[in-house]
């Protein structure tokens, strides 16, 4: 009977951590999710743009959030310009890509893409 008791309390437990562990795995499928929906986004969204530095820009969206931009490296004379151009293809730029263009010509690949609240100072 002791026995029985150990392994009904055991099995209890035992389903508790799977559980637990099944929420973790499906938590960390929702960020990675996150990340891959921030791969690319659809320039018919964005309202302007604001230069932060030679590695960083960010875009104005329509809706909640901006999307701050970072380069892979840094981007010679963005700031001092405050300009850039794309190229959208089918209406997206995607990170690691597509690059933003200086007002010199210099092609910066974009590195990623982050959803930052509206009003937010700069990072």
């Amino acid at each position: 009977m002791l026995i029985q008791k150990h392994l009904i309390i055991g099995s209890a437990l035992l389903g508790t951590s799977i559980s637990v562990a099944a929420q973790d795995a499906e938590t960390e499928e929702r960020t990675e999710a996150a990340k891959e929906d921030m791969r690319c986004i659809s320039t018919s969204n964005i309202q302007s743009y604001e230069v932060q530095s030679d590695e960083v820009v960010r875009f104005k969206m329509q809706g909640a959030d901006d999307i701050l931009v970072r380069l892979k490296r840094s981007c010679p004379q963005l700031h001092y310009h405050g300009y850039i151009s794309y190229q959208p293809v089918n209406g997206q730029l995607c990170a690691r890509i597509d690059d933003l263009v200086s007002r010199a010509g210099t092609p910066c690949r974009i590195d990623s893409f982050s959803k930052i609240p509206r009003g937010s100072a700069r990072p």
